[in-house]
């Protein structure tokens, strides 16, 4: 089984949701009318040693990223949260205190970001831990933005710097680790949407890889997104993950995936500054119209011609 077969599969039952829902599965968010408001909706899971190792990671910071990771999909919106239910599924073997700090640090993290967790769901069992977090959103005013929306010619462009987000830079006392660490990236979304207006064409959150998702950007638009791999903003961590296995930084800004940033597209005469709010804004590419048999993401190397780069980022399969 690949995770993408399932979403098509779900995605192909869309047309029978009904008129009350706006935004249908395959976006970052789904929406529902209320009384004739647009609310969103978006769902995630942490499952212990597939999104986490509790041998290099506190409970606190699970639980900070089990609220932030929804977070980063309200941010892919352009929309603000209104609150959150979790429900978590916890290891018979813990103690008190343990649970006390997880929920603690998502409580807190929750309140941070002016998301209140409302209400959730615990049970207790033989198995590893298991979150799951539900936040509910409103556009207030902007947008929402779409995975869609992209035009042949638009600039394909990235927030901050990518890749290697499950290595710790800084030091071992007083290093980051981005995939536990992140900022979602709710008021730069804001900031781009309003700046940009309709200029502002399609965004999605890099959860997965930016060569998966420019990938569902250009694919819903029947596009093809070219990325340009001199052009990639890898940071620190990236090169770190280089120097360990080898690879060029630019592979892992590309496909490693848990780098929390946006991938947007706009009007290519949109005027956009090398930063905003303190975070880099970087081009990377375009989209173009797609050949028949293309993939929805082409790889061009520093000569300009396309790479053969193997897998683009994370999929949840089958073995």
């Amino acid at each position: 089984m690949r995770e993408r077969d399932l979403l098509e599969h779900i995605y192909r039952q869309n047309p029978t949701l009904g008129e009350l829902v706006s935004i249908p599965p395959g976006d970052d968010m789904g929406g529902l009318l209320l009384d004739g408001r647009n609310v969103l909706v978006t769902v995630d899971q942490l499952a212990q040693d597939v999104h986490f190792s509790l041998d290099r990671a506190t409970l606190a910071q699970v639980g900070r990223k089990a609220i932030t990771r929804n977070l980063s999909d309200v941010a892919a919106m352009a929309a603000l949260p209104l609150g959150a239910v979790a429900a978590g599924s916890l290891p018979d073997t813990w103690s008190t205190e343990q649970a006390d700090e997880l929920f603690d640090a998502m409580r807190a993290t929750a309140q941070a970001y002016r998301c209140p967790l409302v209400g959730g769901d615990i049970s207790i069992w033989h198995g590893p831990l298991i979150l799951t977090v539900t936040i509910l959103a409103h556009p207030a005013g902007l947008g929402p933005i779409l995975r869609g929306g992209s035009k042949p010619g638009d600039h394909v462009y990235v927030t901050g710097r990518l890749g290697g987000s499950l290595h710790t830079v800084g030091g071992p006392t007083r290093g980051r680790t981005h995939h536990l660490d992140f900022e979602p990236r709710i008021d730069l979304a804001r900031a781009l949407a309003e700046r940009l207006g309709p200029g502002l064409h399609a965004m999605i959150d890099l959860s997965d890889g930016l060569g998966v998702d420019a990938g569902h950007l250009a694919r819903m638009a029947r596009l093809t997104a070219e990325i340009a791999v001199d052009r990639l903003p890898a940071g620190p961590a990236a090169e770190q993950a280089g120097r360990i296995d080898g690879l060029p930084a630019w592979k892992h800004a590309l496909g490693d995936g848990e780098d929390y940033e946006l991938c947007f597209t706009t009007d290519p005469h949109a005027a956009l500054p090398d930063e905003m709010l303190g975070v880099p804004i970087t081009r990377v590419g375009r989209m173009r119209p797609a050949s028949p048999g293309e993939a929805a993401v082409v790889v061009l190397g520093p000569d300009g011609k396309p790479l053969d780069v193997g897998d683009l980022g994370w999929e949840h399969r089958s073995p």
